[in-house]
């Protein structure tokens, strides 16, 4: 009866249960958010998800980590390795093996049976090693977790620093529209009072529409990185509700990385890849642990007890208390033991590979910043004080209908080309110090418009 019972408990509890996978739901359940959600923080933010609205750098960075689907499902990768240190410290199940004796007699008052129970018991330094490795896989998850969401982290920031480059771009270009326009009015009444000819304003007409035709382009190539933003923050496809918060400014010129071997040091104690590493080497050692206990002999409690009923001496029962014991002469595991030697050395291998990967970042990411950093202060010690004044004289220019078209086309579209590099070399200063703050694993600047 208590074996039924047992047998009827296991057999409920292994009970299969499918879960089929409706492509179709799913896809409805996405059309459901397709709308850009983004939960509000803060004390006083509603408990549900409101629009999209302004995003700030870092309200990106919390719906991205909470709404990409991709990093979702390698976050579900953790029980994959939970469920590994479960089966590591399970204990082994016991056998029980049941046998009708004396069948040759071919009598049934002659018949016996026998029942017999086997259990192996735990070997402590191959459970404890298979325990500790599972553990060790499980940090290692949690590390290459971490190295995902700092990723994702930086690939967001450079995302919206795009945005905020064009957004400067498109402001730049609708004054370039402005001042064509304002230059276009001005030559069709110099057009009408016999001033000029036709050919000055259609001359000024063609650029107007040549800076009309780049603002346009400048709003679909907004469009399209909005849209790449909402695909890393894991949300729907409204990206036109996007606006953001902050300008992409000069401030990153007046800071100076810190040197190669701090970084280094920095790296070495907050980059999830260098952790991760380092729990692969952990688990590759556990391993190896296991694998040497497991070469010395070892029991197994045999017929504990066995129980005999109907044998030919006088007794009717017979109680039977055995021991196995393995002898590792033929199978040493001498195979297991240099796979997992090997597995160690790899894997302290990888994290020096790494570490050397971490140091080449650095180095590159510093002599980046340096070149852009010296890039950035050429435009704004030579190109930028041009522009003020070019604005200041294009002004009294279309005042006083002083005007030498081609000369003002010609100097417009180099300003306007001055104006985009600026906002470029900005952009590039940004990116360069995102490459160095992903090399090192945390933030070294604080974000545009945070201050």
């Amino acid at each position: 009866m208590t074996l039924a019972l047992m047998l009827g408990g296991a057999t409920g509890v292994a009970c299969y249960h499918p879960e089929p996978l409706d492509t179709g739901a799913l896809l409805t359940e996405l059309r459901r958010s397709d709308p850009a959600l983004v939960p509000r923080t803060g004390a006083a933010a509603p408990s549900g998800p409101v629009a999209a609205g302004a995003l700030t750098e870092d309200r990106s960075l919390a719906v991205a980590l909470r709404f990409n689907p991709q990093l979702r499902a390698l976050r579900l990768a953790r029980g994959i390795a939970e469920g590994q240190v479960i089966s590591a410290g399970a204990l082994a199940n016991p056998e029980i093996r049941m046998e009708l004796t004396h069948i040759q007699q071919w009598d049934t008052s002659q018949l016996g049976w026998d029942v017999r129970l086997t259990w192996e018991p735990p070997r402590p330094g191959v459970r404890a090693g298979r325990i500790a490795a599972a553990n060790a896989h499980v940090e290692e998850v949690n590390q290459q977790v971490g190295e995902r969401e700092w990723e994702l982290a930086c690939d967001v920031r450079v995302a919206y620093a795009n945005l905020l480059a064009l957004d400067d771009e498109i402001r730049v270009a609708e004054d370039t529209v402005t001042n064509r326009r304002r230059l276009s009015d001005a030559i069709a009444r110099r057009v009408q009072q016999g001033g000029t000819t036709r050919l000055d304003l259609d001359l000024v007409r063609l650029s107007l529409a040549a800076a009309e035709r780049g603002e346009q382009e400048r709003r679909l190539g907004r469009t399209l990185a909005a849209a790449a933003l909402m695909r890393l923050l894991g949300l729907g496809p409204s990206s036109d509700a996007i606006t953001t918060t902050g300008r992409l400014d000069d401030e990153a010129l007046n800071i100076s990385p810190p040197g190669q071997t701090e970084l280094e040091d920095r790296a070495l104690a907050n980059r999830p890849a260098v952790a991760a590493a380092r729990a692969r080497h952990q688990a590759s050692d556990e391993t190896l642990r296991a694998e040497t206990a497991a070469r010395w002999p070892w029991f197994r409690l045999s017929s504990a007890p066995r129980l005999r009923r109907k044998e030919f001496f006088g007794a009717t029962t017979d109680l039977v208390l055995g021991l196995d014991v393995t002898l590792p002469i033929l199978d040493t595991n001498r195979g297991h033991i240099q796979s997992a030697t090997s597995a160690r050395d790899t894997a302290r291998a990888e994290v020096q590979a790494t570490l050397a990967g971490l140091r080449a970042d650095i180095e590159e990411a510093l002599a980046n910043i340096a070149a852009e950093r010296a890039i950035l202060q050429r435009l704004r010690t030579e190109t930028a004080p041009l522009l003020a004044e070019h604005d200041r004289v294009l002004a009294l220019a279309i005042q006083a209908a002083e005007l030498d078209l081609p000369s003002l086309i010609a100097s417009e579209n180099l300003v306007l080309a001055s104006r985009v590099e600026l906002i470029a070399a900005r952009l590039q200063l940004r990116k360069a110090w995102i490459v160095l703050e992903r090399a090192v694993g945390i933030r070294l600047i604080a974000p545009p418009g945070s201050k």
